[in-house]
């Protein structure tokens, strides 16, 4: 199948991006109000008669208010899904709206007039872009912001992934393993979450994870994505990241007690 990557890139870029600053006291627990703003564009890829359609569907939470606190969460959240900062929320969803939609018709249409003669490859051209975002409270009062993003840009099936940021309610600030665990955690960590991983397969050795489709070209890590409960952490893989597609997210939870000889 051709494709025209510039979209790909794009989209792997929010996928993995990062934003967020450490410092700042953790678990603040001053209460945040949250507002939520909608963008939903659909364009056809060109002016024919059913031709194929990119469908633009976003709702995202924001912190309410215009203090450093609010600019700090939501310049953060802007920066994961969007890749901008310093706009007002709305002016975020409309823009990317826009420029993807943009991009969609500019890029896939000539490779669409190409193949629009095979007819089996019609879907291909059904892109799609859908983020539902919600919010909780978290450990002691820290604020969880969680993504839903469900997308499909052509191939065999389109991309789920669930993203977390974690932010301390008093700052605004994003809260990294950096702020939660002491120097050199990771070797620790990354062994609990393979006897999690080892717990929840029914597995015993890393043979037998392999037999299941599990840490079959990398070995286990502590995730970008992890969400700071009351009284343990659950750390999200994505697809693709220690299994299949087909697997779905895994989802590892620790609790606090059993992380203890590494957070701080």
């Amino acid at each position: 199948m051709k494709k025209y990557y510039s979209i790909i890139a794009i989209s792997a870029l929010l996928l993995t991006a990062c934003g967020g600053s450490n410092g700042g006291s953790i678990f603040g627990g001053s209460t945040i109000d949250i507002e939520e703003v909608e963008a939903h564009k659909a364009v056809s890829i060109t002016n024919e008669d059913n031709a194929p359609t990119c469908k633009i569907d976003l709702n995202v939470k924001y912190a309410k208010g215009d203090d450093e606190r609010a600019r700090t969460i939501n310049n953060t959240i802007e920066q994961r899904l969007f890749m901008f900062d310093s706009l007002t929320m709305q002016q975020a969803v409309d823009s990317f709206a826009t420029y993807y939609t943009t991009a969609y018709q500019k890029n896939m249409a000539p490779l669409y007039r190409e193949d629009r003669a095979d007819e089996s490859k019609r879907a291909w051209y059904e892109y799609k872009y859908e983020i539902k975002t919600d919010t909780r409270r978290g450990k002691d009062g820290c604020l969880v912001y969680i993504i839903d993003l469900d997308m499909y840009e052509g191939g065999a099936h389109g991309i789920r992934q669930q993203l977390v940021m974690n932010f301390d309610e008093k700052t605004g600030k994003q809260i990294t393993y950096k702020d939660l665990f002491v120097q050199g955690y990771s070797y620790i960590l990354r062994e609990l979450l393979l006897e999690e991983l080892k717990k929840q397969t029914d597995t015993n050795t890393l043979d037998e994870l392999h037999e299941k489709d599990y840490l079959l070209t990398m070995d286990i890590y502590p995730p970008q994505n992890f969400i700071l409960g009351d009284d343990e952490i659950t750390f999200i893989f994505n697809p693709y990241e220690i299994a299949p597609y087909e697997k779905g997210n895994t989802e590892l939870t620790l609790s606090y007690s059993k992380l203890s000889k590494i957070l701080k």
